[in-house]
């Protein structure tokens, strides 16, 4: 079998057509590093082998073996050293460890208790940018509206959220792919984000019900650290929130492009879940998973990998293969229920899949409800400058002065 040669690097804002092309071509590719810490990798991008490779039970965050010497140079990074003992980058018997306490706190009933505030904030949100005109989707409406969530569910109170999500937008320097190590603003907002994380255990800011104090008992009981502790907070404000930003701008952006399916919505064709569900699909805000290592040599696509060498799923790609979603590269509300890419699969499935579901579906309702001509302001909207990470940094939202009359007398 003939392997192609990926490189993500000169891929632009759109890489769409580029992975359709690379599974066409196979479904896996061999490609550049992803880190400089990784000599090359093996990419896939069909759903299938996207799949099996998140399932693999011998690719693995941190094997054993040769990888052992590029686990310490990730290491020897700071953001890289606190991460490394995040539920994220553990592997097992640890990884079950760290996901089976906190699982609850994120569980689709836990979740769909606070759906109720949530949808209250996001319409007080756009009734008060009524007056104003528009509102800026991102800052405006998912920024306030996802840290509430993750305030109540880890029981820490947040008062500027603004000022942590500047935190967390230079975090992700850290997991994005890149050809030489993080940029230093990205390790200053690690220890930015560690430090508000200090101050509310040195305080004991937190409520007794929420996933904090829940892992605090974890550290008690002798079955956590407490640097286990405070990675795996750092890594919920980090992750708890940017991906579900980044879908809900992508989300606008893809309503605004196609606007037959947009109409479903006007019409209360196709209720907020399943709305939110393709919406999450066709615009997910993670595209490349972490590189898993190859714990020993191990068959994949019809491509012997040796053990060490790093396999990176393509979740973006998976996700618009039309072998599972019929013409995937277009959005469709009235898909039938299929498993998308979007929260991974297999032992590292993400935990918040259902917050990013009913967050969505709660920012959708409010702006379809409380401004039902809203129309994005594309000459002013800019995607978000990152290849792991595909959101947008800004996506302004205009209404009309017939959705504030509308609003007005509902």
């Amino acid at each position: 079998m003939t392997v192609p040669f990926f490189d993500p690097f000169v891929l632009g804002s759109d890489p769409f057509p580029h992975f359709a092309h690379m599974r066409a071509a196979g479904g896996i590719a061999r490609g550049a590093a992803p880190y400089p810490e990784i000599d090359e990798a093996y990419y896939v991008f069909s759903h299938d082998l996207v799949s099996r490779a998140l399932k693999h039970p011998d690719l693995l965050q941190a094997p054993p073996g040769r990888y052992e010497e590029v686990r310490r140079k990730l290491v020897d990074q700071a953001p890289m050293a606190l991460l490394s003992r995040s539920v994220l980058l553990a592997d097992p018997p640890q990884h079950g460890g760290l996901r089976r306490p906190v699982a609850g706190y994120l569980s689709r009933p836990a979740v769909e208790a606070l759906s109720q505030g949530m949808r209250s904030l996001s319409r007080d949100l756009v009734d008060k940018a009524l007056a104003d005109g528009g509102i800026e989707a991102v800052a405006g409406l998912a920024v306030p509206v996802s840290f509430w969530l993750l305030q109540e569910i880890l029981g820490i109170e947040i008062e500027d959220p603004w000022m942590l999500k500047s935190i967390t937008r230079r975090m992700a320097g850290a997991f994005d792919l890149r050809r030489e190590n993080p940029a230093a603003s990205s390790a200053e907002a690690y220890a930015e984000c560690q430090a508000f994380v200090e101050d509310r255990l040195t305080r004991h800011a937190y409520r007794p019900d929420g996933m904090v104090a829940g892992m605090t008992r974890e550290v008690a009981e002798g079955r956590w650290s407490r640097e286990d502790m405070v990675a795996n907070i750092v890594f919920m404000l980090f992750a708890g929130q940017e991906t579900v930003v980044d879908a809900f701008g992508n989300a606008v952006v893809a309503l605004d492009r196609f606007p037959a399916q947009r109409a479903l919505l006007d019409s209360r064709a196709v209720d907020w879940n399943t709305a939110a569900a393709e919406l999450l699909r066709y615009g997910a805000s993670v595209q490349y998973a972490v590189a898993r290592i190859a714990a020993q040599d191990i068959d994949l696509g019809g491509v012997r990998i040796a053990s060490g060498q790093a396999v990176v799923p393509v979740l973006g790609s998976g996700n618009r293969d039309d072998a599972v979603f019929a013409d995937g590269d277009s959005l469709d509300l009235t898909r039938a229920p299929a498993v998308s890419m979007t929260f991974g699969t297999g032992l590292h499935v993400c935990l918040g899949q259902h917050v990013a579901r009913i967050e969505i579906a709660a920012m959708m309702e409010a702006l379809f409800t409380r401004a039902p001509d809203w129309r994005l302001d594309a000459a002013n909207a800019e995607r978000r400058p990152s290849m792991s990470f595909h959101g947008m940094s800004t996506a302004p939202l205009i209404f009309s002065r017939a959705a504030g009359t509308v609003a007005g007398s509902a």
